[in-house]
């Protein structure tokens, strides 16, 4: 499978897989505020140009920690983007318990259609399920 990087920054990496019609995050550490991910907003837009409606999405947060509220505004207009685009599954690895609990209180704000899971190797059978 061949993945084309969008963006690899020290607080994450965004890429897509247009043959599996899938997205990748990965969250890295501890994100301060916003600035500390200036491009975040920008990547998302240009990831989802390179997918088609029905995407899926992974998300690995198992090395993210707990994030500040000013950064939660920046995940819900993240999570907007991608439901515009027309995102259908997606798959969150947490490790966790604190992260997982406030990645999944911006996921009810948003209506984001996830599941959370412990190992990437389940995420992508669940994705792969149509």
């Amino acid at each position: 499978m061949t993945l084309i990087d969008i963006n690899r920054t020290k607080q994450y990496t965004i890429a897509v897989s247009p043959a599996k019609n899938r997205a990748y995050l990965k969250i890295i550490g501890f994100w301060r505020g916003p600035d500390v991910v200036p491009d975040y907003i920008k990547d998302w837009t240009k990831a989802v140009s390179q997918l088609k409606k029905g995407f899926t999405l992974l998300t690995d947060a198992s090395e993210m920690k707990t994030h500040p509220a000013t950064v939660r505004s920046l995940h819900e207009e993240a999570q907007s983007i991608l439901l515009k685009a027309g995102v259908s599954k997606v798959a969150e690895i947490i490790k966790d318990d604190v992260a997982e609990m406030q990645l999944d209180a911006v996921a009810k704000t948003t209506q984001f259609p996830k599941r959370t899971f412990k190992a990437q190797s389940e995420a992508e059978v669940w994705l792969d399920a149509k």
